[in-house]
């Protein structure tokens, strides 16, 4: 029987979820503006729950309708808020994450595991194998806030003084910023070149630097690049939110750490020679965060949604 399907995509996670369903015939949509329509929906995807922008609010009142609602993880630790400092209620029908670990995050907050559904990251198929290049290629992920990151300049700083290497730095529209970032390239999350972009960077990538362990550092480590995370980050707010300033970032054996700034240089270095460093690590948490284990991560989706 043919479906009515809502279907909020955030950073074209679920590009290939949409064009899956539409071949099979179902009506599919994806505008704002078609929120106003939720009354002839059958199901309703969603890719976040908070409360300060109305996802909540929308969510309890569709609910009330009669509608059910899907949760789609949207990016790597894009369950962040169910932890403390912000303790939000799963609302949801049906979450579906892309592996184990979000699903033992889940359970951990409370959230039943029938209500789970592993199923893998529908991203990882965009990516491209490595491919030889010339030169040393340092990849830098500037962290994405809503606020300035100061860190931000004092890492691409750092990693100016390592020789011999190209800084390649890879930016989200409008956050190109002139002479603090080298060889910025850009995507836009909601471009349909944007995963595009990404896999063909991390396909000329020697070693990533980032300050945190996001979706892009997990890319990263599914292809084995090494990752340099500089825990440089100082707790600041979000969107006017102050309960960022004590939220604790998760983090993985899977990166080498480096506390101090100035060690930057020397972390890529040893990277660099020993590619090989942290390598089992690497392969554990692309499965365990991406669920690189689960095979037709797109078919997985489009049958949980069918399914409600």
């Amino acid at each position: 029987m043919k479906k009515n399907i809502l279907i909020f995509n955030w950073n074209n996670v679920l590009t290939e979820v949409i064009q899956k369903l539409k071949g099979l015939g179902h009506n599919v949509y994806t505008r704002d503006e078609d929120t106003k329509h939720w009354k002839k929906m059958d199901v309703i995807v969603v890719w976040n729950e908070m409360r300060n922008n109305g996802w909540s609010d929308f969510i309890e009142k569709v609910q009330k309708g009669g509608k059910k609602v899907i949760l789609v993880q949207h990016g790597r630790y894009g369950t962040s808020r169910i932890h403390p400092p912000f303790n939000e209620k799963v609302l949801s029908d049906i979450v579906c994450v892309w592996g184990e670990n979000d699903k033992k995050r889940f359970m951990d907050c409370g959230t039943t595991e029938e209500k789970i559904r592993v199923v893998s990251s529908p991203i990882l198929k965009h990516l491209i194998p490595r491919r030889e290049h010339e030169g040393i290629n340092v990849v830098f992920s500037p962290e994405h806030w809503d606020e300035e990151v100061v860190e931000n300049a004092i890492v691409a700083g750092q990693l100016r003084r390592i020789p011999k290497v190209k800084i390649i730095t890879k930016c989200l529209s409008g956050e190109q910023q002139i002479g603090i970032y080298d060889n910025p390239i850009e995507s836009k999350r909601t471009s349909p070149e944007h995963l595009k972009i990404v896999a063909e960077v991390l396909a000329i990538a020697d070693v990533v630097v980032a300050i945190s362990e996001s979706t892009f550092e997990l890319l990263a480590e599914s292809l084995d690049i090494p990752v340099v995370i500089a825990e440089a980050w100082m707790p600041k707010s979000c969107g006017g939110d102050d309960r960022y300033l004590t939220y604790h970032r998760i983090t993985t054996e899977a990166s080498y750490k480096v506390k101090d700034y100035n060690k930057i240089p020397e972390a890529v270095q040893y990277c660099l020679k020993h590619p090989e460093f942290l390598r089992e690590e690497r392969k554990r948490v692309s499965i365990g965060d991406g669920g690189k284990d689960v095979v037709n991560s797109v078919d997985n989706i489009v049958n949980v949604i069918l399914d409600m």
